[in-house]
């Protein structure tokens, strides 16, 4: 069994998979002790992410796996292909115009070991151009986190900060994922909760490596950052609804649900909104019915968690109640102009806020 799988989605990525590909040759664990598994996310660039991507599995094919996808599935579905194909004993997800520093496999891999560990978080670097070399950063705030008590689970459920809920910076053993039925939203963007907040209910024990091993290009091509990102406002809504949805179904659920309600809440409803306000867009009558009609069927009871009445930052407080008044009022026109003025204003002089909770 090799030690480590890395799946790496691409989709119309010839420009930047090569530097992506090659990092991971070189990783100091050793080619031997690796599997990269290129899964072609049914790129339309007319056959140029395809041919880099066979022509690395030809010179490599003891180490490269090629997945090539009819229908494009977004960078969730992509992984969830890759992962049927993975065999190694650890799990990791390199975006296509990312890359991994040469030491991660081998940091996080003898970490993981060294502590038994289900997940190793890390740190990782953004970075506005790809055609440079970055060096390795070492902080001192590594962290063992031991879950097998339900209030340690439930603050580190809550701690949105380090390791955050991203999926491309972690190490995950593959068993977890496989026994517990993890996977990603599928043909959505901001996926990846759907995938980490399941890891963080199951993992028995986490470690966070504070060292910038996964190397993140900040592209202008990006979805999140093109002129096509309006199509996909509600993506992250959706995923969390649907998380929700599985995971009411797991017996997991009922021990975590007030925090699970709490994520759902600020990173669900919270950011969604905020990014589009922030986007300047303004919502419809009927687009704000349907959003009061989800939060009063998905959070019934969301104004009695103690989370949010325990908050005490005084922009957070303004801002719930702001949602609050949203579930209560009458959606006349006068009154959907009133709370997307209110909208506009409040996440204006609050941008610089990452994270409303």
């Amino acid at each position: 069994m090799k030690k480590v799988s890395v799946i790496v989605p691409c989709y119309n990525a010839a420009r930047y998979l090569n530097k992506c590909i090659d990092q991971l040759l070189c990783q100091t664990i050793g080619i031997n002790n690796i599997e990269i598994i290129l899964v072609d996310d049914a790129s339309a660039d007319e056959g140029e992410t395809k041919k880099v991507i066979q022509g690395y599995e030809q010179r490599f094919s003891e180490t490269i796996t090629a997945v090539f996808l009819e229908n494009n599935m977004r960078q969730g579905g992509a992984r969830n292909v890759g992962m049927i194909y993975a065999e190694g004993e650890y799990l990791m997800f390199c975006d296509a115009d990312d890359w991994l520093l040469a030491e991660a496999l081998e940091h996080t891999y003898h970490t993981a070991k060294r502590y038994d560990a289900d997940v190793v978080f890390f740190g990782r670097k953004n970075v506005a151009a790809h055609g440079f070399d970055v060096q390795l950063e070492k902080g001192d705030k590594d962290a063992l986190f031991e879950l097998e008590e339900t209030e340690k689970r439930k603050k580190f459920l809550l701690n949105t900060e380090q390791p955050g809920y991203s999926s491309q910076n972690a190490l995950f053993k593959r068993s977890l994922i496989k026994e517990n039925h993890i996977t990603f939203a599928e043909h959505l963007i901001m996926e990846e909760p759907s995938f980490t907040v399941p890891v963080r209910l199951y993992a028995k024990r986490c470690c966070y490596l504070d060292e910038s091993l996964y190397i993140c290009y900040l592209s202008s091509e990006s979805t999140l950052r093109n002129n096509h990102w309006e199509l996909r406002k509600w993506d992250n809504l959706q995923m969390w609804i649907g998380l929700i949805e599985n995971l009411e179904a797991r017996a997991i659920f009922s021990a975590y649900q007030k925090e699970i309600e709490y994520l759902f809440f600020t990173l669900g409803v919270g950011w969604s909104l905020s990014t589009l306000f922030i986007r300047r867009c303004i919502l419809t009558k009927e687009e704000w019915k349907i959003f009061a009609d989800i939060m009063q069927k998905m959070l019934p009871a969301i104004k009695e968690n103690p989370y949010i009445k325990n908050i005490e930052h005084p922009f957070n407080r303004a801002w719930n109640d702001l949602l609050f008044k949203v579930l209560d009022m009458d959606f006349t026109d006068e009154n959907v102009e009133m709370v997307n003025q209110a909208m506009t204003e409040c996440t204006r002089a609050f941008s610089m806020c990452p994270v409303l909770c």
